[in-house]
């Protein structure tokens, strides 16, 4: 059997920047993927700043889609609330060339990259781990990275995972490219493609986006499991009421269905000689359902204890247990505020955001948490902060906002 420091099971961007930053650092790293590269991958595409930031060489151009500098919030009433700032806060991107991107910089930094290599699971022994391949013989390392995604098969092997998830657990979500020129995404951007927009959808407990490319929109709905039933048509409902509100044709190319899993910060995501990173950990944002972003971040994490445990010969669960420790520590605060916000409703999204419309230090703070400067659990902090200077443009903007109320 061949024998490696590091197997990374899965290269969407968790994995690929684990494999990336474990052979930077001279492990001797192989990088595998059940799919041939470049492959599709169900997702909106939007990648924020506070995962960007660990490519420091940057994302090639012909690979970015649109940049980002504002969120629009929509509620049930028609109302929008909106943020925009002068810096960048995110880019999308079509993932299946994004993710052959990470996946080939990983290789190239010396990762061996094996696409089209289905994993059946990962069996554990006390010196090594035993990660068995379709088709193809068994390799062993002295350490696996699980970034196989929400259905994670390391996960289910080394009982991190169960086999079936609660469904409470886990959330649904489908959505779909909607090809409508470039014409037609200035058209229904009114102008400002680089504004991602989230709205509620009638009826249901979850959320949809619509996300600018160059010439298609990334269109789709997001829940938890229990509420997203039937999917197919809540989703083609969300479209139709798109189409009423663009005054445009919206046919999607091909629906794609995926899983969510949000618990990672509750989880263990670490037993001996195992590290889950990604979605196979669950780490996704309650209130945006993003998670390309904390992806990269925990695959950086993994990649940083997995160099600690060989240098110190540890692989034990026990020692492994930091890398719970910082995504706890870097995630944990954000998750908890956004799912305490999120079980308000969308009734109190739109009390609190309606009332900071148009206020600059909103959309500063906005665009702070997006690029990862703060977090959800800091805002109260840096408003207080940056209250006193900002108080005389926001009485200025009330005063505005209350004349152009009394004239209409």
């Amino acid at each position: 059997m061949v024998h490696y420091d590091i197997v990374v099971v899965g290269a969407g961007p968790a994995g690929s920047i684990a494999a990336y930053k474990c052979a930077q650092q001279g492990l001797t790293t192989l990088l595998l993927e059940k799919f041939k590269l470049p492959r599709e991958k169900p997702c909106g595409g939007a990648v924020m700043y506070r995962g960007l930031r660990l490519i420091r060489e940057g994302v090639p151009k012909h690979l970015i889609e649109r940049c980002i500098h504002g969120l629009r919030f929509g509620f049930p009433d028609g109302k929008f609330t909106e943020f925009v700032s002068e810096k960048l806060i995110g880019i999308t991107v079509d993932r299946a060339p994004f993710d052959e991107f990470l996946a080939h910089r990983a290789a190239d930094a010396g990762a061996e990259l094996h696409d089209e290599t289905r994993v059946t699971g990962v069996t554990v022994r006390e010196d090594h781990v035993i990660v068995h391949r379709r088709d193809e013989s068994d390799v062993t390392a002295k350490l696996v990275i699980g970034a196989d995604g929400v259905k994670s098969i390391v996960a289910r092997s080394v009982g991190l995972r169960p086999e079936r998830k609660p469904p409470e657990e886990v959330g649904l979500g489908m959505e779909s490219d909607i090809y409508v020129g470039e014409d037609g995404v200035e058209q229904v951007t009114n102008g400002h493609p680089d504004i991602l927009e989230i709205l509620p959808v009638r009826g249901r407990v979850s959320y949809g986006w619509v996300f600018p490319k160059s010439d298609h929109l990334a269109i789709g709905v997001a829940g938890a499991a229990p509420h997203m039933h039937p999917l197919r048509g809540i989703f083609d409902k969300f479209l139709k009421d798109l189409e009423r509100r663009f005054k445009i044709p919206l046919t999607p190319s091909k629906r794609r269905t995926h899983f969510l899993d949000g618990t990672g910060v509750v989880k263990e995501n670490v037993t001996d000689r195992v590290i889950l990173a990604g979605d196979a950990a669950g780490f996704i944002d309650p209130m945006m359902g993003e998670g390309i972003a904390y992806a990269m971040k925990s695959g950086y994490y993994a990649a940083q204890i997995a160099h600690e445990a060989i240098e110190k010969k540890q692989f034990d669960k026990h020692h492994l247990g930091r890398y719970d420790e910082i995504c706890r520590r870097e995630f944990a605060d954000n998750f908890n505020m956004a799912a305490w916000a999120a079980s308000k409703g969308v009734n109190f999204a739109e009390f609190l955001l309606s009332r900071v419309n148009g206020h600059k230090l909103a959309s500063d703070i906005m665009a702070m948490v997006a690029r990862g400067e703060i977090g959800y659990s800091d805002i109260p902090t840096v408003v207080i902060r940056r209250l006193p200077r900002e108080l005389p443009n926001i009485i200025r903007t009330l005063i505005i906002k209350r004349m152009m109320n009394s004239n209409s």
